[in-house]
């Protein structure tokens, strides 16, 4: 099983593949719908919302657990499972993340998220239960990730930045299909 360090470093991996993706710009065909919300001292700086526009509901690969999702924002495709980043100022990817509470994962629930607004980066994280892998942030009781429902929710989720240790707080439900 992949560890917990290997999922957070998905979304800061995912911007230096952009230098050795295809330009190949199909899509998997999935239709993404929601808007999260953002609250917190760093919405002055990446502002209220993110609009997510595609995904890798196939995240296994990448990620270790098949109960994860990739998210981005409309600009940023997934071509052969790796993220195409093709506006380097203002993007963002989410890695999504649940775990089999059976067995012995020491984790249940994870996010990296990297957001690139004006071209200063931003990135964040939090597990459930906290760890000092995820800067000790809990990402909170009501993140999930459906993939019988096709949904991916985040109620009043947590997150650190990594640089700042400030809180952003993530509301939104995202659904695709």
């Amino acid at each position: 099983m992949k560890t917990i360090l290997h999922i957070l470093t998905i979304a800061f991996i995912a911007l230096l593949i952009v230098s050795c993706s295809s330009n190949d710009d199909s899509s998997e065909g999935t239709t993404v719908y929601g808007t999260i919300q953002l609250s917190g001292s760093d919405t002055s700086s990446l502002g209220n919302t993110l609009s997510v526009g595609n995904i890798d509901a196939d995240a296994l690969d990448n990620t270790g657990t098949s109960s994860s999702v990739v998210l981005s924002d409309e600009n940023t495709s997934f071509v052969n499972g790796e993220p195409n980043i093709s506006d380097l100022l203002n993007g963002f990817v989410i890695v999504a993340a649940e775990f089999s509470t059976t067995g012995s994962a020491d984790v249940q629930k994870a996010i990296s998220m990297t957001i690139l607004k004006n071209g200063e980066e931003f990135s964040y994280v939090c597990s459930t239960p906290a760890t000092s892998a995820a800067d000790n942030t809990d990402c909170g009781t009501g993140f999930s990730v459906d993939k019988v429902a096709k949904v991916v929710v985040f109620d009043n989720t947590t997150v650190i930045n990594v640089d700042t240790a400030t809180i952003l707080t993530m509301d939104g439900t995202i659904n695709y299909d």
